[in-house]
């Protein structure tokens, strides 16, 4: 049986943030890196908030079952700048994949009708970054009947930014380590953008019941993060 360890909230006790890249809090080597908060970026997480109870939530939801757990989904930027595109996974290869832009726009970096005001101005934000955000959207991930199993995203995807919205103590993301156990984490909901590694078995979790479940905007990232844009708080895997 897996050793499970005891959920770390990342803001901790003091509710301060640690504001050093992981490079100045001490040399930690990013393929060792689960997650870690994305130096010098904020958002006003209650405007952000507003904007989805106000804007997006007005507009049809697209279900999505992934690995054996549903989702409701709104895109932010899709390849033909529709509000179903994108929520689901996006196939790369083949024929098949959506060009509508006619430049090859099989990520989705085309923003939908819900990517205004405030939500704009994030997005505005994160491109001006060297991470070549795509596929962004909404997630909203209710109490489970089933444990989401662990599993691996994309192959060519290692990382994925994360801005908690909604959420709860009891809102995880987890890892399964090489040696057996398992790392869990509460992303908290403080403006932080969160990057996590999905490139290893991970999982994520809501066992609370309430209303409103867990809510992330969440993307892909088309280029890695530097170590620079890793900062404390992080998890890392065991040496």
């Amino acid at each position: 049986m897996s050793k499970m360890s005891e959920a770390v909230d990342l803001l901790g006790e003091s509710g301060e943030l640690d504001e050093r890249p992981l490079a100045a809090a001490g040399a930690v080597a990013r393929e060792r890196v689960l997650c870690a908060r994305l130096a010098n970026f904020k958002v006003d997480v209650a405007r952000l908030r507003e904007h989805f109870e106000q804007q997006v939530k007005r507009v049809e939801p697209t279900p999505y079952r992934d690995n054996r757990v549903d989702y409701l989904g709104w895109a932010v930027t899709s390849r033909d700048g529709s509000i179903d595109d994108g929520v689901k996974r996006i196939p790369t290869k083949g024929a098949s994949g959506k060009t509508a832009d006619g430049k090859g726009n099989k990520r989705g970096v085309t923003r939908t009708p819900i990517c205004t005001g405030y939500l704009a101005e994030v997005i505005d934000q994160l491109q001006e970054l060297d991470l070549a955000p795509y596929r962004a959207r909404f997630m909203l991930l209710e109490s489970e009947g089933e444990l989401m199993p662990f599993h691996t995203d994309a192959a060519r995807e290692a990382w994925r930014l994360h801005i908690p919205l909604v959420t709860n103590p009891e809102a995880l993301f987890e890892w399964q380590l090489p040696a057996g156990g398992v790392e869990s984490v509460h992303l908290p909901a403080d403006g932080s953008a969160w990057l996590v590694r999905v490139d290893i078995r991970h999982r994520a979790i809501n066992l609370n019941g309430a209303a409103g479940g867990r809510v992330h905007l969440l993307m892909g990232l088309g280029k890695p993060p530097a170590g620079e844009q890793l900062a404390a708080p992080h998890r890392v895997l065991p040496a």
